[in-house]
């Protein structure tokens, strides 16, 4: 009886949450907008939340206070209840690190590593995907349009070289995800930067597409660390060729789906903000040389237990330069 209860109740969460979505994008009131927010927040708490597991719960309270603390300057924007010279003329701003806050962008982003790496992979994937729909909507045409240039190149550099640095010492497979989400972040930003929203959205729905194979195989094989990738009893040898290729993707090799993303935001930035794009592409290839240390790992443990990716025994080392020469002849050409 508990149980078909315990699966409507979720159905009707889920509900909730795409109804609040879509309410929100089809609206440009601030508190129509402020409601579908609180509606979506609601929504994914009880998702989150398990009262028998700590750690759960621990996430889901502190995801509810990182967007309560940005509903509420939200709201304070929206309804003036402030009316003091200074505070209008910051208004903008304030809106604008609310809604960071929310998205779980850098200088904001504290709060999103730690609720990721303690909530299950299907809600982790919702929070990567799905539940920044409503803060991306608002930052890409409803914000940015508004603020100085400069301050969106600025965001733009620094969750770029934010997510490429601190990922560096992780070994915590969400923890890695979410500062790359960061990173991946700041490209959407950029985007916009050269007032192209629509691009920003189609990096962002890349993106979602790219992480979802990734996502439900760790979830079904439940996947933590790095350690575990390589492992016989946890992954198959075409589910690791598998994470191998989604990693390489997030990492933006081409031909890969992530490259072509990249390519499209580079092929913009190219005229327009040349300094940007070098900061960019110094962030992304800091995540790079990680993935591509994750991928060099994966193959020596392989071979080490007698399963070989090709007849060639130095195929990893032979492989990382022909990726990473094949990058900087694209990226010579480019430029």
């Amino acid at each position: 009886m508990w149980r078909p209860c315990h699966d409507l109740m979720k159905l009707a969460i889920i509900i909730l949450i795409l109804m609040s979505s879509i309410m929100a994008i089809s609206s440009t009131n601030i508190f129509i907008l402020w409601v579908s927010i609180e509606l979506n927040i609601f929504s994914f708490v009880p998702l989150i939340l398990n009262k028998e597991n700590a750690i759960e719960t621990e996430a889901s309270i502190n995801y509810f206070l990182a967007q309560a603390l940005g509903s509420a300057v939200l709201l304070i924007r929206g309804t003036a209840l402030i009316r003091i010279h200074w505070f209008i003329k910051t208004a903008t701003i304030l809106l604008f690190a609310s809604i960071l806050l929310k998205l779980g962008a850098s200088p904001c982003f504290h709060w999103f590593p730690l609720v990721i790496e303690k909530i299950r992979w299907i809600n982790c994937l919702l929070l990567s995907s799905w539940q920044k729909i409503i803060p991306l909507f608002i930052t890409l045409f409803i914000i940015l349009p508004k603020i100085n240039n400069h301050l969106i190149i600025s965001l733009a550099r620094l969750n770029s070289i934010t997510g490429g640095i601190i990922i560096l010492n992780q070994t915590s497979i969400k923890k890695i995800i979410a500062y790359s989400s960061i990173t991946h972040t700041g490209w959407i930003i950029s985007a916009s930067a050269s007032n192209t929203p629509c691009l920003a959205v189609i990096y962002f729905i890349i993106y979602s597409i790219i992480i979802v194979p990734l996502f439900t195989i760790f979830n079904k094989m439940n996947i933590l660390y790095l350690s575990n990738i390589w492992r016989k009893e946890k992954l198959s040898f075409h589910q690791v060729i598998i994470v191998l290729i989604i990693i390489l993707s997030l990492g933006g090799i081409p031909p890969l789906t992530g490259f072509i993303q990249k390519l499209l935001v580079i092929n913009i930035l190219l005229n327009n903000n040349s300094i940007l794009l070098v900061i960019l592409v110094s962030g992304s290839l800091i995540n790079l040389f990680f993935y591509l240390n994750i991928r060099l790992t994966i193959s020596l443990n392989i071979q080490d237990n007698k399963i070989l990716l090709l007849n060639i025994p130095n195929v990893p080392i032979t492989t990382n330069i022909i990726l990473a020469i094949s990058t900087l002849i694209i990226l010579i050409i480019i430029l």
